[in-house]
């Protein structure tokens, strides 16, 4: 939405200088008076593809994480989770889908889905890459929901490279609970809606 509202932005207020009776006569003010629509759609561009481009990518510090990712989840001993629950490892898939300044990220388990709610990339001291830390919501399956309630969590994904196949990160949330997770990359699919099909998925290439 955003994107079309940037694009339909310029070519909007272009639209309404040829309406107006401004008679654009020359190259230049040809070109000037285009230049907003010109804009609003190279920042689309840059917002899908343009900052994936290896020199630019280079420039921005901003790793690419998007695609289907398989998860190995190890809650630490302390963590507080209910009697018949999977204390680890817990083996889940990470849907990333992702943009320039957008990304939303999908974990799945057999028992529970996540979604990331807001997320904010840093880049710590000495660091080459950003580095991702997201809050999300837990909505386990029905037949889970006694045991194990709806909850929210933070995420944060140390990602070594901007093209990486593997990533470290760790997790917490507010029914005291925390761990640390193992990333590999599978592919760059997308648009899994539980564990049993992403994990078809790997399982036949």
């Amino acid at each position: 939405m955003v994107r079309i509202v940037a694009i339909a932005a310029g070519v909007v207020y272009s639209l309404a200088l040829v309406l107006s009776g401004i008679r654009l006569d020359s190259t230049t003010k040809m070109l000037l008076g285009w230049f907003p629509a010109a804009c609003s759609l190279l920042l689309v561009i840059w917002d899908v593809i343009g900052w994936r481009l290896p020199g630019l990518q280079k420039l921005t510090h901003r790793p690419r994480i998007d695609g289907l990712w398989a998860v190995t989840l190890k809650p630490t001993i302390e963590s507080h989770i209910p009697d018949g629950g999977n204390r680890g490892p817990i083996s889940a898939y990470l849907v990333v889908s992702q943009s320039y300044w957008s990304v939303h990220a999908r974990q799945l388990t057999e028992q529970s889905s996540s979604d990331s709610r807001s997320f904010y990339w840093s880049r710590p001291a000495g660091a080459d890459v950003d580095r991702l830390t997201f809050l999300y919501e837990n909505t386990p399956l029905p037949e889970h929901r006694s045991r194990s309630p709806r909850h929210q969590g933070l995420c944060s994904l140390d990602v070594a490279r901007l093209i990486s196949k593997e990533i470290q990160g760790n997790y917490f949330t507010d029914r005291y609970t925390q761990g640390s997770m193992e990333l590999r990359l599978v592919d760059r699919s997308k648009g899994y809606a539980s564990f049993a099909e992403a994990h078809q998925h790997t399982s036949n290439p």
